[in-house]
């Protein structure tokens, strides 16, 4: 019986116990999928780890190449002769708090649905639809993001990605849950999209992001230059990244709108942005 104690995990408590099949094998990453349609995931160290599953290292990685089927009992996997444990668990969870606004002018990634992230937010295709949501959620109607969700291309499409940057932005301000449902419900948003991009949102609905995303988030939290966990981010899939950090712009500028129009009806502060001066 060949014992592997892997760098971390994370998630897994919150996956049921039993049987997970094999559901897609990449180069940095290895799904398994339970019948109710949950993923746990495998993760080569080097482009950061998702918010449920096992990070490994890199002849750890090789070594679960060929494995189709793992059995889960508490945070710990058994695989063929494998038994996989983890030397940390860790919680890929955001503290709330005001944060520096990000700055795209920099970047000319290619996001999957509305072009380069330096041009204006204002003038990109499927900007005031997004902001109308976001408008009905605030105003405590529940949003209509079908039109979004499972839209443009890849495993997590482009449309997903970008509601996953929003609601990190959300979650990180503090007021995500004092509101209405802002996704769909999980057995509907499983009718929408891959069961992989179910996954991460469902993950991020109860505040649970990619170690990529946290770093993004937090480096803006500290007031610290961001541009090193940008870029991190923006290696993540094809246009995965680009997304993600389209996603966290836009419900930055969004609260930025929203924070202007309430100071001028009453005095205060603004709680969710700050300049860093």
């Amino acid at each position: 019986m060949i014992i592997i104690n892997t760098l971390a995990s994370a998630g897994l408590d919150q996956l049921p116990d039993g049987e997970w099949k094999l559901h897609s094998r990449f180069s940095q990453a290895i799904n398994f999928c339970y019948p109710g349609g949950e993923l746990l995931t495998l993760f080569r160290y080097g482009k950061g780890m998702g918010p449920a599953g096992v990070l490994m290292n890199t002849e750890q990685f090789q070594r679960v190449d060929n494995v189709t089927r793992i059995i889960k009992q508490g945070n710990t996997l058994r695989a063929q002769n494998i038994i996989i444990r983890s030397r940390r668990v860790l919680r890929l969870q955001l503290p709330a708090g005001a944060f520096t606004p990000v700055d795209l002018s920099f970047y000319t990634h290619q996001s999957g649905l509305v072009g380069a992230l330096n041009q204006p937010l204002d003038i990109m295709p499927l900007y005031p639809e997004i902001i109308a949501q976001l408008e009905c959620w605030h105003h405590g109607a529940v949003p209509d993001w079908h039109w979004l969700i499972g839209r443009g291309p890849g495993l997590t499409p482009s449309g997903d990605d970008m509601l996953t940057g929003m609601i990190a932005v959300l979650h990180a301000c503090g007021i995500f849950t004092q509101q209405p449902s802002f996704l769909p419900p999980k057995d509907r948003l499983a009718q929408l999209t891959t069961s992989v991009s179910c996954s991460y949102l469902n993950s991020a609905r109860i505040g649970e992001f990619s170690t990529p995303v946290l770093r993004v988030i937090r480096s803006l939290q500290s007031g610290r230059d961001p541009h090193s966990a940008i870029c991190r981010l923006l290696a993540v899939g094809h246009t995965s990244g680009a997304d993600i950090v389209l996603g966290i712009a836009i419900a930055q500028r969004w609260l930025q709108v929203s924070d202007s129009r309430r100071r001028h009806a009453r005095s205060g502060n603004n709680t969710h942005v700050y300049s860093g001066c």
